[in-house]
């Protein structure tokens, strides 16, 4: 048996010579995303798909896609096609774009005996239809392949379908753009979100400021890990001519494509800032940011220069970018230089801008930057996107809102009627983990988007109306890149949840199933594969679900994995072979074990899942919570801190739980007196995020579940900046005692420290365990 590791790996595996090709059958048409309709005819014969079959085009405009097709053909099989003008033999391949369809991206698939008509309601469709073609062909070298006679309808449900790229915080190349874009036109996406400027490098020739690409595109290192102080000394730079940036928009314009581009403003500015000094409230100097977060230095909103800088940027960008869609940012911008700044303070003044109850001048001051912006932009009839911030203040109707601080910024945008592009950073942000093992991962910014919680995504918020819901007009997802320097790693992050996030844009809520989506995801890993694409493989791993089992007084543990393959597993701490036990049905747990289990598929035994369960005297036992777990943070539950599993440094993996402006407050019923002598539990701190430590913990015992009594107080200080991430424990000792219920009270911090960047804002809780011996 040979050992394969799941992480970054790239595979070369294009087969354009093929020594020992045969005759392969196409399965089905049950691609990703799949087409809205698809009927097999059981009776007709099946189109046969050799080097013999003319590809023809209806129309100048489809010759490009004509030709994308027979390069699909050749590299996935093997297989030569030629394609010509018009032709009109037996096996024959049509593209033409005559189909009468509302939905201008809808296209139509006829497959008979003797042709393949894909006829789109544009050129756009048949793009789209040549896409599922592509990914029906078995992937393998052959010299024949027969596809089933079928009749296949599709469109699209979002107008809008995008993913997004930050080439600003760490810089990919031309090529690796454009392969990028070939990663999109895969799924079906139709929009790219390029993030081209940030306090990082600005990335972007502007001809009227060279210093932006002089200065501003070289960083002179980055800060190494979550901001703590140590920087590496390696210098990051790189930037795009306009020139580059042309080429790229023609490349994704051939696979109907559109390029959004961005301009982060009025704050993410620190890197223009270090060439044109001026432009800040202080004066500088400046230099190219070399950590994360947020910074307070901005572009000087009361500086006439400023708006100058803002429509020059602006209208160059415009001449590069062809995009109805034009991105002004918006997000993210500190008043701490406006409140002190004469010229912005005289700004207000001039405008006439009140603060009230709602937002103080300078958020107010904010809108008036954000309405100059649109204002440069409407002029050359194109429309502006902002992130959700934009909604503080009062902005025109026609900028288009991108919602990314959860779903409320595009509830409230829909409600005040601007068009919405749902992006939430609980759902659709690919640079946070995709697995629970983070140890075993890329490090990331944190977080935890698993693919299922990509897929499940509703991108209709339920608080919306019919007609409200109608302004949400696409999905998109975004990777950032602080912790994502080269492109095996990006694709490794993207790939394959942007699958995921295809089936979100093109279909109905209600018409997917992720474990049918789960299936159909084998045959696009085998294209993955074949394309040398650098994939996350965890769904061909072995997957663990643990639910604690009160009335058995168990853990019980169900194993699952994709792509056939037997799993095998061990409780001891040894890692299983083919002759360890063979997974069959959920295992029960009743006492501590290190489990064990990876799957054998084609003499190959996956990576190893490992994981600890400690059963304690309160595991599997009954758990009441006096107070709300917060909403976003609820995961199984309850059971959660009694079901002998303790949580890594991530804390939305599901197996913490969360709270905010109250505390954990728990009774756990043990079913017996029983005794005891110590209670012990885990927080977890990410500052960042607001996540911070306990501030004390309180025991209390009790014989009926009314009355208790006090064991133990113990309280805790306040979390210092310097605190380190990860997991902290906390224990206390007491005489032993015989008890039946236990109280563990564990209180959060109601108001952040001072040091906090955000002021007066409550504190996040996370305990995975209660532990009682």
């Amino acid at each position: 048996m040979k050992s394969i590791y799941s992480g970054i790996i790239l595979l070369l595996a294009i087969p354009f010579h093929c020594s020992m090709a045969k005759a392969k059958v196409v399965e089905n048409y049950n691609v990703i995303p799949l087409p809205q309709k698809i009927e097999i005819s059981k009776t007709d014969k099946p189109f046969v798909l050799q080097n013999s079959t003319i590809i023809t085009y209806r129309g100048d405009s489809l010759s490009k896609t004509a030709n994308f097709l027979s390069t699909y053909i050749k590299e996935i099989s093997g297989i030569s096609t030629q394609v010509k003008a018009n032709d009109n033999i037996p096996n024959l391949i049509v593209l033409q774009a005559t189909l009468k369809d509302s939905n201008k991206e809808a296209y139509k698939i006829e497959i008979k005996q003797n042709e393949i008509l894909i006829n789109g309601a544009s050129a756009a469709g048949v793009f789209h239809g040549i896409q599922t073609i592509r990914k029906s062909l078995p992937t393998d070298c052959a010299d024949k392949i027969e596809m089933p006679a079928a009749l296949i309808y599709d469109y699209p449900n979002f107008s809008y379908r995008g993913m997004h790229l930050d080439v600003s915080r760490h810089f990919f190349s031309k090529e690796e753009v454009k392969t990028y874009i070939d990663m999109l036109a895969l799924h079906n996406l139709n929009n790219f979100h390029w993030h081209i400027t940030d306090d990082q490098g600005w990335r972007i020739e502007i001809k009227g400021y060279p210093k932006l690409s002089q200065i501003s595109s070289k960083r002179k290192e980055t800060v190494i890990g979550r901001n703590p102080g140590k920087w590496d000394g390696t210098p990051v730079s790189g930037f795009f001519t306009q020139e580059d940036a042309k080429e790229i928009v023609a490349y994704a314009a051939d696979r109907y494509i559109n390029v959004v581009p961005e301009i982060d403003l009025p704050g993410h500015m620190k890197a223009a800032l270090a060439a044109y000094p001026e432009l800040g409230c202080t004066g500088g100097p400046y230099e190219v940011w070399t950590q994360w977060g947020v910074d307070e230095d901005v572009l000087c909103a009361g500086n006439d220069k400023t708006l100058t800088f803002i429509s020059d940027v602006l209208n160059e960008i415009m001449d590069i970018f062809p995009s109805t869609y034009i991105h002004a940012g918006g997000d993210e911008c500190p008043k701490a230089r406006w409140e002190k700044c004469p010229k912005c303070q005289q700004r207000i003044k001039d405008e006439g801008i009140v603060g009230d109850k709602n937002l103080t001048a300078e958020q107010y001051l904010q809108s008036f930057v954000m309405r100059y912006a649109n204002k440069v932009i409407s002029a050359r009839n194109r429309t502006m996107i902002g992130w959700d911030e934009v909604l503080e203040g009062n902005v025109g109707k026609d900028i288009v809102v991108m919602s990314w601080r959860g779903n409320a910024g595009g509830i409230e945008g829909a409600k005040k009627k601007h068009k919405v592009i749902m992006t939430p950073n609980s759902h659709m942000y690919f640079d946070f983990y995709q697995s629970k093992d983070v140890q075993f991962e890329p490090f990331a910014i944190g977080g935890f988007t698993p693919i299922d919680k990509v897929y499940n995504f509703d991108p209709v918020p339920k608080e919306l109306s019919s007609a409200e819901a109608k302004y949400i007009i696409g999905i998109q997802a975004n990777l950032w890149s602080e912790y994502i320097s080269t492109f095996k790693h990006v694709q490794y992050m993207v790939l394959p949840r942007i699958a995921a996030l295809s089936e979100v844009q093109w279909r109905m809520p209600k018409n997917k199933n992720f474990n049918v989506f789960k299936e159909r995801l084998n045959k696009l890993f085998d294209l993955y594969h074949w394309l040398g694409y650098n994939y996350a493989r965890h769904l061909l791993e072995v997957e663990a679900d643990y639910l604690s089992n009160v009335e058995k007084g168990a853990l019980i543990a169900s194993l699952s994995t994709l792509k056939g393959g037997n799993i095998y597993y061990t409780l001891d701490g040894t890692n299983p072979t083919d002759k360890s036990l063979k997974y069959l049905q959920p295992i029960e747990i009743k006492k501590s074990v290190i489990i064990k289990a990876c799957v054998l598929r084609n003499e190959e035994m996956s990576k190893i899942l490992c994981d600890t369960i400690n059963v304690s005297k309160s595991s599997f036992k009954d758990i009441k919570l006096i107070h709300p777990i917060q909403e976003n943070y609820k995961f199984k539950g309850a059971v959660t801190l009694t079901d002998g599993i303790t949580g890594t440094g991530n804390y939305r993996t599901g197996r913490w739980l969360g709270f905010s402006g109250n505390d954990l407050e728990a009774v756990i019923d043990l079913k017996k007196l029983t005794k005891i002598s110590e209670v012990s539990f885990n927080c977890c701190i990410f500052q960042c995020d607001g996540v911070v430590d306990a501030r004390g913990v309180e025991v209390m015992i009790s014989d009926d579940g009314s009355f208790f009594k006090q064991l133990v107080k113990e309280d805790y200080p306040e979390i210092l900046k310097t605190e380190e991430f990860g997991v902290k424990n906390h224990k206390v000792d007491f005489a032993p005692i015989n008890a039946r219920f236990v109280k563990v009270k564990i209180l959060s911090e109601r108001l952040l420290p001072k040091w906090y960047p955000v002021q007066n804002a409550t504190g996040f809780l996370f305990v995975d365990e209660i532990i009682i011996n």
